[in-house]
């Protein structure tokens, strides 16, 4: 299969993969300390769980995972870009574009959204961040092991 084709179809696999993953992480292990009210700014609960119209996610399912799978054929194409950039192996590749990732997207929103906008705590926003690691690494390493050889070692076959 052309690469062309076969990124965004391994980036949606592993972004809807990342994104159970994430749902695990932060609202099934994570939920007793994240969603304690003596810890969690109100802010932040409010949001998820009080204030009308509640997140996309709860209220519509589908709608947010079409978006997931559009977001993940985007993280797909992306790595298609620069996959030779990101080392010879798979396994270098998949950790390298979750550092990618995680440095990109996840420190990004953690620090604009739950921090900034809800003033959730930093200790919460560190335990954020460490489980970002997890949703990232399952989302790269899926990623790349489905792209399968890079790009620059089929050209190297060819040659």
């Amino acid at each position: 299969m052309p690469k062309i084709l076969l990124a965004p179809i391994a980036g949606l696999v592993a972004f809807t993969l990342a994104n159970v993953l994430s749902n695990l992480l932060f609202f099934q292990l994570g939920a007793p300390i994240l969603f304690d009210p003596d810890i969690q700014s109100a802010k932040v609960i409010d949001v998820l769980f009080q204030m009308k119209p509640r997140p996309l996610m709860f209220e519509n399912g589908l709608l947010y995972m079409a978006y997931g799978l559009v977001v993940g054929a985007i993280h797909g194409l992306v790595f298609m870009m620069i996959e030779p950039a990101l080392g010879q192996t798979r396994l270098q590749r998949g950790l390298r574009f979750a550092l990618v990732l995680w440095a990109l997207m996840a420190l990004y929103f953690e620090f604009h959204t739950p921090f900034n906008m809800f003033r959730e705590p930093l200790i919460l926003v560190g335990l954020e961040l460490f489980f970002w690691t997890f949703v990232v690494l399952a989302e790269g390493l899926v990623l790349s092991f489905i792209y399968g050889r890079s790009r620059s070692d089929l050209a190297t076959a060819v040659e």
